[in-house]
């Protein structure tokens, strides 16, 4: 069977059984394996690629090259990170008498056709597959954020699925376009539709038609990412979804919408130069850092404070690719990279800090937390540094790579404005932790105190998931780093 296809079909397998067949036990080992066996194709698909071939199926519809190989990977780490996280996470909520058979079918196969769904974005070079691709990932959102059944969730999903379906419908209507700017130079059957073919064929595509394509797309996919206008989703969606699916949101939604924008980018590059459709990833990523900053200063809520810390860096990596030179694109690959390391020790740690406290809320979680729970604070702490981009940690070495690039280049103003808000931003965040983790514990007389920490499988998870992102600030394995070269050749080359 085709590596690729066969990829694409263990978590879906996974999904089915998890979702309808066995007892807990059998389909916490479906899932767990599942999503193990699922890692190491994405790893075997990337090697092959790294050995010189090209992966693809259905006339390729479905293709590998650097871009592809390099999100597949990530989102297969995330994916099983979750799964194994998840198993701990659902006994948690099963103890609590929180979950009930029916929610645990539903969690055992949402997880997995999530899974499954974000690897078919990454690798769909086709843009109608693309946009069908996105669509799943939208359908396993919904279910997931709506998962524990309360009055906040379901107004969580319903707003999430309104927004997303507008995105969607601005993809659509933009892929469209496309379509359409170059019909008669595109061919014939479903590879017409091909990213490839639009490259090829991007001389003869017709200029304004082309650029409302663009702009309808770039809004409909930005809509995914939670690029500023379009993030208003994220924080409450974040806050309801359980904290595994809230990972694959935060890094694999993320990165496939950004797959999504930079397939777009990549056209709208190659026909009519970088400057359309890089100025608006420019704009559109300074917006999302700096109206993130004023709602991470007076946030409340543990698990919306890392919401609006995702729009902080999928405008991070916005910035990186609508500069566009080849140090800004490294730059934003590599903060990619270290962003889908180091994410998961944030929402891990966070999901258990909520679990026993039973709110993500500051005022019912309260100061102190170290002392009650000093396992999981310490590796909000650790996850927190990481993610702010603190020395000497990945995600400092990628801001700097980005902003040495902003300040090399035309947007000196741009990118003054843009590490000023970086500033602030770190400032905040190392606050709100701060506060969470540290002062006065609770009156043990307290009816708020929670049940004391355990180290299980979920706590685990998070301290495996806290080495990863630790090893990656001082050691990235070559395979790894050739694959972001790729990547990196892929978004500047367009090829």
């Amino acid at each position: 069977m085709n590596l690729l296809i066969l990829t694409l079909a263990v978590p879906l397998i996974a999904a089915a059984l998890g979702g309808f067949v066995g007892s807990r036990r059998f389909k916490e080992i479906v899932m767990v394996g599942g999503l193990a066996l699922t890692f190491i194709l994405c790893l075997l698909t990337a090697f092959e690629f790294l050995g010189g071939t090209v992966p693809s199926a259905f006339e390729e519809a479905l293709r590998v090259d650097g871009l592809s190989a390099l999100v597949l990977v990530l989102c297969g780490f995330v994916g099983v990170l979750s799964g194994v996280y998840g198993v701990g996470y659902l006994r948690r909520n099963e103890a609590r008498k929180l979950v009930t058979p029916r929610m645990r079918s539903e969690f055992f196969g949402l997880i997995p056709a999530y899974v499954f769904a974000m690897l078919l974005v990454s690798v769909s070079n086709n843009l109608g597959v693309l946009w069908i691709a996105v669509e799943l990932t939208t359908l396993a959102s919904v279910f997931l954020i709506t998962f524990h059944d309360k009055d906040t969730s379901l107004e969580a999903g319903w707003k999430f699925l309104v927004l997303g379906s507008l995105g969607l419908a601005f993809a659509l209507l933009g892929t469209v376009l496309l379509y359409a700017s170059g019909r008669g130079f595109l061919g014939e059957g479903m590879a017409r539709l091909n990213w490839t073919r639009f490259i090829e064929a991007a001389p003869s595509l017709h200029p304004f038609t082309l650029r409302l394509g663009v702009m309808f797309a770039l809004i409909g996919y930005g809509t995914k990412a939670g690029l500023a206008p379009m993030h208003t989703w994220k924080p409450d969606a974040y806050r309801e979804a359980p904290s595994p699916a809230g990972v694959l949101m935060a890094v694999g939604m993320l990165n496939g919408a950004l797959y999504c924008v930079l397939r777009i980018h990549l056209i709208s590059k190659a026909a009519l130069g970088p400057a359309f459709s890089g100025d608006l990833l420019l704009g559109l990523g300074l917006l999302s850092v700096l109206i993130a900053t004023p709602f991470i200063l007076v946030q409340w809520n543990l698990k919306r404070l890392l919401a609006y810390s995702s729009i902080e860096h999928v405008g991070i990596m916005a910035v990186g690719f609508g500069l566009g030179t080849e140090a800004a694109v490294f730059g934003a690959l590599l903060h990619m990279t270290y962003h889908s390391l180091a994410k998961p020790v944030t929402f891990f740690s966070a999901g258990t800090l909520a679990q026993l406290h039973s709110s993500s809320n500051f005022d019912r979680i309260g100061n102190g937390t170290f002392t009650r729970a000093p396992v999981a604070s310490g590796l909000l702490v650790l996850g927190s540094l990481i993610v702010m981009g603190s020395p000497p940690f990945g995600i400092f070495f990628s801001e700097m790579t980005i902003l040495r690039a902003g300040f090399s280049g035309p947007h000196v103003a741009v990118t003054a404005v843009f590490l000023a808000a970086l500033v602030v931003l770190f400032c905040g965040f190392a606050y709100q932790i701060g506060r969470l983790v540290l002062g006065p514990p609770r009156d043990p007389s307290d009816r708020r105190v929670p049940a004391p920490e355990r180290l299980d499988i979920s706590t685990s998870t998070a301290i495996v998931a806290a080495m990863v992102a630790v090893v990656s600030a001082f050691y990235l394995p070559a395979w790894l780093l050739a694959l972001i070269h790729a990547a990196s050749a892929v978004v500047g080359g367009g090829v």
